[in-house]
């Protein structure tokens, strides 16, 4: 008798086994279902898509990464829609601004149009290619509203630049890269004079106007009120909302109003990293009053709102990456490494405060918001992105296989500038990356290619030990994410499999579209304004 009943108990045990496992696995199907249904399958209703892209934020300056490496930031409203969404850890960039940019618009690497040299500078004829389609132009077609606020860099020197030509209905903020926080005025400096003008811009598609009235306001506070301006708005429309909020923040000058310093006058003795950290403290202000006007509005339970940083923090101007090696302008990690999440009330709640590891690019956002959210099936361009939103949602591997950091064909193959590579888990990077001039003609120090703790912590900073001319690197980011042991010695045939790659990446590029600095571009001719001059 006591055998049938240890059978019967045994049975009893597996069948309440399979119940939890089937009861589980609906459950997870229930969440599919539901957020594919909320943001894919009801295409009457497809959600807001809100994306705020933060200017030279290090991987170790937002405070759910700053307070386990030894920083001082602290960002609460950030934190808060990271810790209740899914932080992306995962997540690269690229190491400078315009690059990023366009990518993120097109989906596409900048060895597709010419966009791979270094960035855009104010006075240059350049801006991305007109036949590139980009995000606000697909969007508008599955129709979105589509508007932008903030930092532009993608070249303005003809209208067909500007970005309510670009796919966007309505633009307010700036053309170029930097400027003062306050004044927006923006200086460009020739062999033998110098050129000024505002760069504040309130656009539409019938109107490109100067915004002489922000001048005086500081920057985060500013674009973060037309941004709400945007929303309220737009609360009374039908049709779903794109906004692209581009701060100008963190990038240098390095300048904020004093009471955002308050906070970390005991902490941060350095001056230049106080003030840092104080604009950091209006950003993370200016995130959580668009996030309550959000609310206000009653569009916030229908928004995607995405984040990330458009490159690695800025070493020089007091940024801090670490423990990942290296500053914005390098193809380390410090440089390429980007801070990202996704907060949405329509995410499942199984994934809600998780951290995804999946392998995500700043091109995948353009498949991944244009199909995995708006519901667009194909696309007008061949592209390099990967909609990355399954992998996202089911907390999964992602389908990423490789990823072309850059190419800087102006003087690779030669080995004298710069490429980077990753195939898997291994990372392959060319060039002088080392070396760094100092302002003195033809004198070179080494630098950089270390890794700098943040100013205010007891944490040691550490030197490389790369010799001077060394032009090849090979790592294992998965096992060394730090990139503190170079591999390319040790395995040659995973070396020349990578550069292969490359060649074959360099082969179908774009010649790069980097003109010489055009004296035209002057605002003296423009009423003091930057503006198009072609």
């Amino acid at each position: 008798m006591s055998i049938v009943f240890f059978r019967l108990a045994i049975l009893v045990a597996v069948l309440s086994a399979v119940y939890i496992c089937l009861e589980l696995l609906l459950k997870a199907q229930e969440e599919s279902t539901y957020i594919d249904t909320a943001i894919n399958g009801n295409r009457r209703s497809p959600p807001h898509v809100v994306f705020i892209l933060v200017d030279d934020l290090g991987y170790n300056d937002v405070g759910y990464n700053a307070k386990l490496h030894g920083s001082a930031i602290r960002t609460p409203n950030i934190d808060k829609l990271a810790s209740h969404g899914v932080i992306l850890d995962n997540y690269y960039v690229h190491n400078v601004c315009t690059p990023t940019r366009a990518q993120l618009l097109t989906g596409r690497y900048p060895i597709r149009y010419g966009l791979q040299h270094h960035v855009i500078d104010v006075s240059q004829p350049s801006c991305l290619p007109s036949d590139e389609v980009t995000l606000a132009d697909e969007l508008q077609d599955v129709g979105y509203s589509t508007h932008a606020v903030g930092k532009w860099h993608l070249g303005f020197y003809k209208e067909d630049c500007l970005p309510t030509n670009r796919g966007f209905e309505t633009f307010f903020g700036m053309y170029s890269s930097t400027m003062d926080h306050y004044t927006y005025l923006r200086h460009d400096t020739f062999p033998n004079h110098k050129i000024s003008g505002l760069d504040l811009h309130n656009d539409t598609v019938q109107s490109f106007d100067p915004a002489w009235d922000g001048s005086g306001h500081y920057s985060t506070e500013l674009l973060t009120r037309e941004a709400q301006k945007v929303i309220k708005r737009h609360a009374t429309y039908e049709k779903p909302l794109f906004l692209y909020l581009s701060y100008m923040a963190i990038h240098d000058p390095i300048q904020v109003p004093e009471r955002y310093k308050e906070p970390y006058k005991d902490i941060i003795a350095n001056e230049q990293r106080l003030t840092l950290a104080g604009m950091i403290n209006s950003l993370d202000e200016g995130v959580g009053n668009l996030t309550e006007t959000l609310k206000e509005s009653g569009l916030y339970d229908n928004t995607i709102i995405i984040f990330s940083t458009d490159n690695g923090g800025s070493v020089q101007y007091s940024g801090n990456n670490w423990p990942f090696r290296e500053s914005k302008n390098t193809l380390y990690e410090g440089g390429v490494r980007g801070v990202g999440f996704i907060h949405s009330p329509l995410l499942p709640d199984p994934i809600k405060g998780t951290t995804s590891h999946a392998w995500i690019h700043v091109t995948d956002w353009f498949p991944t918001i244009l199909s995995g959210l708006a519901g667009r099936d194909t696309m007008t361009k061949a592209i390099d992105g990967i909609d990355v939103w399954k992998a996202i949602i089911s907390n999964s591997t992602s389908p990423r296989k490789e990823l072309l950091h850059s190419i800087d064909p102006i003087s690779w193959p030669k080995l004298t500038g710069t490429a980077a590579l990753q195939m898997g888990d291994w990372k392959l990077l060319l060039g002088n990356i080392c070396l760094l001039r100092d302002g003195s003609a033809g004198r070179i120090n080494l630098a950089n290619c270390a890794w700098y703790p943040p100013k205010e912590s007891n944490l040691t900073f550490i030197s490389p030990e790369e010799p001077r001319d060394k032009k090849i690197w090979l790592f294992n980011i998965a096992r060394d994410p730090l990139e503190k042991h170079d591999l390319a010695t040790r395995r040659p045939g995973i070396v020349k499999r990578m550069m292969g790659r490359l060649r074959a990446y360099n082969e179908t590029a774009v010649p790069p579209w980097f003109p010489p600095r055009d004296p035209n571009s002057n605002p003296k001719y423009n009423g003091g304004v930057w503006g198009p001059w072609e």
